[in-house]
């Protein structure tokens, strides 16, 4: 990064349990490289694969998704120096000059540059022990296959793809104007009925998906040598299940005016539940979130003192500058609601057909309302979330580097402003390579909207 660059940083937490993700985030990398150096198998895998397979396997998981995160909050050496540039770029960059291009996702170019470079420990958290097999997902992300098979035949190393159907959504697609499609859910919220999450997937998707699983954990076992033990999922599963439920009243707790927490809190808190789902450590820690913020609710503490303005967030994040989280607080405005990595209800437990929860579970939340073919699923949640959260105004961040996150941006946009009432501003950049972000053009934009709002709550 140039001097003339932006001026990047993290952000400010209003809660102190997030301050408690990155000592969790480093346990979770020095166990790794410790299972490695032990001689236990280490996989690379991604965020909608779920973990408690691995667990139930004595695999340990790692992630090239969340180590583009971290390395788009890092420099070299842990340096603080504005002039030298990010983790990210510097892998981007290996990345690029091996012929990838620029516009391909930023955690794919870390995660490729990562590999490229030779060296995997010369890297934040000592970078990703080198994995002995590697698992990925033909959904939600268009890339994610064929990116991570590449990184499976550079480092020579068994490769499984998880095949999951993409599900439409709800809201017939051909119906003429998306408006027109989205009023009988518009209604359903008017009214108070508030339950627009999929409908339950048709057997054959059940079918198909189960034996997709029951697949990967052969494959497990014909990699490792470890056995699959159902017990241990059905353990995995329970500590899931019950570390949702509390992820949920969390969820309630976070639409209480003052707002008790935050976007920047609540990107900061997705990790254990995203990465370490169906362990103890995971439930314990959204616990204290939750019994943080039903103490703060209770004493009336929001974000900011006097909260004038409440703000939906939509898309991944700029984890490169979390600060932008915080940017609207000098005006009395607060992110309140991330629709992105959190969670929505489980379907019952059925410890007698565990293979067939997961796909259940999967296929019910497949997209997380976000993939190019839920485009009704995504605007509904939206103008469900604006809702509940009682937002005057949203953020969009058209993610350039991703089509399934960008793709309903737009229309978005347009519902929220033509069927409530809410405008919107966007933000576009890549979430971690921080050479396609404009600072000038960002927060220009950001201070106008600003203004705009508390004109209109005058």
């Amino acid at each position: 990064m140039s001097a003339q660059g932006p001026k990047t940083a993290p952000s400010k937490k209003s809660i102190q349990t997030a301050r408690e993700v990155w000592p969790y985030v480093k346990e979770d990398y020095t166990a790794a490289h410790e299972a490695k150096a032990q001689g236990k198998p280490v996989v690379w895998s991604c965020a909608v694969v779920p973990k408690e397979l691995y667990w139930a396997m004595g695999v340990t998981p790692v992630f090239p998704e969340h180590f583009g995160v971290i390395s788009g909050m890092m420099r070299r050496g842990g340096s603080r120096d504005e002039s030298v540039d990010k983790e990210s770029v510097r892998f981007s960059r290996l990345a690029e000059s091996a012929g990838f291009a620029n516009y391909l996702c930023g955690y794919a170019r870390a995660s490729i540059g990562h590999v490229l470079s030779g060296d995997l420990s010369d890297a934040p958290l000592g970078g990703l022990p080198k994995p002995d097999l590697i698992v990925s997902s033909s959904f939600v992300c268009d890339l994610r296959g064929k990116w991570l098979r590449y990184l499976a035949q550079k480092l020579e190393v068994p490769f499984f793809l998880l095949d999951v159907p993409e599900r439409g959504s709800d809201i017939p697609l051909d119906t003429p104007g998306l408006r027109s499609a989205l009023l009988p859910f518009f209604n359903r919220i008017k009214r108070g009925e508030r339950n627009i999450f999929f409908s339950p997937p048709a057997d054959h998707e059940t079918a198909y998906t189960e034996a997709q699983f029951r697949a990967l954990a052969r494959f497990i076992e014909d990699v490792t040598g470890n056995k699959f033990d159902q017990d241990r999922l059905n353990e995995a599963l329970d500590l899931s299940y019950r570390t949702n439920e509390v992820r949920m009243e969390i969820l309630e707790l976070r639409k209480a005016v003052p707002a008790p927490m935050g976007v920047a809190d609540g990107l900061a808190t997705m990790y254990p539940g995203m990465y370490t789902s169906g362990t103890q450590r995971a439930y314990d820690f959204y616990v204290r979130v939750r019994d943080e913020l039903k103490e703060r609710v209770a004493k009336g503490l929001g974000i900011i003192p006097d909260e004038k303005f409440r703000l939906l967030w939509f898309g991944l994040a700029p984890w490169f500058n979390m600060s932008l989280f915080n940017y609207f607080e000098k005006y009395g405005g607060v992110f309140v609601y991330e629709p992105i990595y959190n969670s929505t209800p489980f379907p019952p437990r059925t410890p007698e057909k565990p293979f067939r929860e997961l796909a259940v579970r999967t296929l019910q939340h497949v997209g997380g309302g976000i993939g190019p073919g839920m485009v009704g699923q995504a605007v509904s949640t939206l103008v469900n979330a604006a809702h509940e959260y009682r937002c005057t105004g949203a953020v969009l961040f058209y993610l350039i580097t991703c089509r399934p996150v960008v793709f309903p941006t737009t229309e978005i946009a347009r519902v929220l402003q033509e069927d409530l009432g809410i405008p919107s501003v966007p933000i576009e950049c890549d979430l971690i390579d921080e050479r396609t972000y404009s600072e000038a053009q960002t927060l220009a934009r950001f201070d106008a909207f600003a203004e705009q709002l508390l004109k209109s709550a005058a």
